[in-house]
């Protein structure tokens, strides 16, 4: 059960509606998290404003999207991994790609290179060693893409973060942390 309520598009202030009625134009429906983020107009409109400007920038979506999942099996965040295998499988991404970019692994050396910065960013609180910035430099991950994936990796541990304060309930088929899942 929702920490934070969902507020539906029908108790929605206008400005809150307004913001829903661009999430559903994008997403053909409203997911749980935007309804809980819906409590905060500051809260939605950030997340919002950061999820748009990542879109638009020179990472390829399959690729954030890859981010987006290491980010939440790292974090165990139930609603990220659900939401995002769900996106990744709206985009033709084959399960197998999706299944190595939770583990961090990816056969295309490119890719590599980008789960090695998330996740040394993750565990070094941004503090990534020479060699793995180095790594995705000769892989060929440009200066730009870079900071757009500690761009990805922000956005992803806020809504990481979010939903498991929140415990939102899951809106998508449900997909649990690798570790979890094992035990």
């Amino acid at each position: 059960m929702n920490r934070i309520p969902l507020i539906n598009a029908e108790q929605a202030p206008s400005e809150i509606s307004d913001l829903y009625n661009t999430v559903k134009g994008k997403l053909g429906l409203i997911p749980n998290m935007v309804k809980a983020l819906g409590s905060s107009e500051a809260g939605l409109q950030g997340y919002l404003a950061l999820s748009g400007a990542v879109a638009g920038g020179k990472l390829a979506t399959r690729v954030r999207e890859k981010i987006a999942l290491r980010v939440a099996e790292l974090n165990n965040c139930h609603y990220c991994l659900s939401a995002h295998t769900a996106i990744g499988g709206m985009l033709k991404v084959p399960t197998g790609e999706l299944e190595s970019a939770r583990m961090g692994n990816s056969p295309d050396p490119y890719e590599q290179a980008v789960l090695a910065l998330v996740e040394s960013i993750l565990e070094t609180r941004g503090d990534v060693p020479d060699a793995i910035l180095e790594n995705a430099l000769a892989a060929g991950v440009e200066s730009e893409e870079i900071v757009e994936v500690v761009t990805n990796v922000a956005l992803n541990l806020f809504t990481n973060y979010f939903n498991r304060l929140a415990r939102t309930e899951i809106d998508f088929p449900q997909v649990r942390p690798l570790e979890i899942a094992a035990a």
